[in-house]
């Protein structure tokens, strides 16, 4: 074993023990994790600091959620590049990279988180590789002051660890989020950012000589009273047109459609738009959604 397969190793025992702390100190106090998009598969840096894929040298997401109904004018957007670094052997690389999410929550409420990413990734074999990444950052919250009361401001650092072992196939993943545990107390509420755990696999398979089905799972779990699950089965047709659903646990069916790849000069460029049916009886800032993402990749 190589120098730099022991480095990713020791990473993986470390984010062990970090789990294993995880799970015996969760708690939760209000809404203070990042919010899940019905399309998390188009960027998983959202939800994992490690690389998942090796594809382009430079690689550019954005992504707006959007509410309806009763909760219409609030959204959430994310911007997110990095770029590939390449190493002497062909069988490591490593990706450094920037992350900012913004939560619109009305006219008076803003939240945001800031992030910088490193991840390296290393070959296991001919058919396997393993990646580790971190990222660290700030989250921001942001009262504005109105006739009800006075504004406030308070901002906290943040962090976060993840792997993914990968097949050509079959991909699987694991982070550990909000591993600060900070705490921010812009007005008279005190938000702590508590940890939790992301599960997420992946598995590609060719149902018809021109379609390919992606299944991805995603767990988010904090405690037995707060997580989240969601199974998304995407269907890619002759490699350009993709369909297919989300299923919230408990929320509701995000409805998919995109277009996979779009070459445009030395890159490809994709978008897909997606809204969410809810299935529950009383609606919160969840339901409702309507998404749009886009991707460059060169």
């Amino acid at each position: 074993m190589n120098l730099k397969v022991k480095k990713v190793t020791s990473i993986g025992f470390c984010m062990v023990f970090l789990l294993d702390f995880a799970f015996n100190s969760c708690a939760q106090s209000g809404d203070s994790n990042p919010i899940v998009f019905d399309q998390f598969f188009k960027n998983y840096y959202m939800i994992n600091p490690a690389s998942m894929d090796s594809t382009g040298k430079v690689q550019i997401a954005l992504g707006n959620r959007s509410l309806t109904g009763l909760f219409e004018g609030v959204n959430r957007l994310y911007a997110d590049m990095n770029v590939r670094l390449n190493h002497a052997s062909p069988a490591q690389y490593s990706r450094i990279g920037a992350l900012v999410i913004t939560y619109n929550d009305g006219a008076f409420i803003n939240r945001t988180r800031a992030y910088a990413r490193y991840s390296y990734t290393s070959s296991l074999g001919a058919r396997s590789s393993v990646s580790a990444g971190g990222s660290v950052g700030i989250v921001n919250y942001t009262f504005l002051g109105s006739q009800a009361g006075g504004g406030g401001s308070a901002s906290a650092f943040d962090g976060n660890l993840g792997l993914w072992y990968l097949r050509p196939k079959l991909k699987v993943g694991v982070s550990y989020q909000q591993m600060i545990r900070s705490i921010l107390t812009p007005v008279n509420q005190r938000f702590e950012l508590i940890p939790y755990i992301n599960f997420n696999a992946t598995y590609e398979s060719y149902i018809g000589a021109h379609v390919m089905l992606t299944t991805h799972a995603y767990v988010r779990f904090q405690s037995t009273k707060y997580y989240d699950i969601q199974l998304a089965p995407l269907f890619l047709f002759y490699e350009k047109f993709e369909s297919g659903v989300n299923l919230r646990y408990k929320r509701g069916v995000a409805l998919l459609f995109g277009v996979k790849s779009i070459t445009v000069g030395k890159g490809s460029i994709r978008f897909m738009g997606s809204f969410l049916l809810s299935t529950r009886k009383l609606a919160n800032n969840f339901d409702n959604a309507f998404e749009l993402s886009a991707g460059y990749a060169f």
